[in-house]
C-alpha cells in the first residue's frame, strides 16, 4: 500500500511538472516569436540599423536563457536558432532582404515546432 501511494504521488508530481514546463515553453516561444515578428517588420520597412540592434538584443536574451532550457528540451532547437541568427546578422549587415526574411521564417518555424514538439497532450501520452 505504501509503495502504491508513492507511485501515485510521483505520477501526479511528474504530470504537474510536465504541464508547468509546457506553459513555460509556450511563454518562452511566444515571447521570441513576437520579437522576431517585430524584426521582420523592420526588415520589410528596410530599417536595417534598428533590425540589427533588436537582433543583437534578442540574441543576448536567448543566450542568457539558453542554459536553463538546455537542460529541459532538445538541444537541436537552439542550434538551429543560433545558426539562423548568425546568417540573419550577416544578411542584415549586407542589407539583403530576401535572405533576412528567409532566415526569420526558419527561426519562427523552429520556435513553433518547439511549442508543438514539447507539448503535453493525450496524443503524446497514449
Amino acid at each position: 500500500m505504501k509503495s502504491s501511494f508513492f507511485v501515485i504521488v510521483g505520477t501526479i508530481l511528474f504530470i504537474f511538472l510536465g504541464v508547468l514546463n509546457h506553459d513555460k515553453i509556450n511563454e518562452f516561444s511566444n515571447t521570441y516569436l513576437e520579437e522576431f515578428n517585430t524584426i521582420e517588420l523592420n526588415i520589410k520597412n528596410e530599417n536595417w540599423n534598428e533590425s540589427s540592434t533588436m537582433l543583437l538584443n534578442v540574441e543576448d536574451q536567448l543566450e542568457s536563457e539558453k542554459n536553463t532550457w538546455y537542460k529541459l528540451i532538445n538541444h537541436g532547437y537552439f542550434n538551429e536558432i543560433f545558426a539562423s541568427i548568425q546568417i540573419l546578422k550577416q544578411s542584415i549587415n549586407l542589407k539583403n532582404k530576401m535572405i533576412s526574411l528567409q532566415e526569420l521564417e526558419k527561426i519562427k518555424m523552429v520556435l513553433e515546432n518547439l511549442m508543438e514538439d514539447e507539448c503535453y497532450n493525450f496524443n503524446r501520452i497514449f
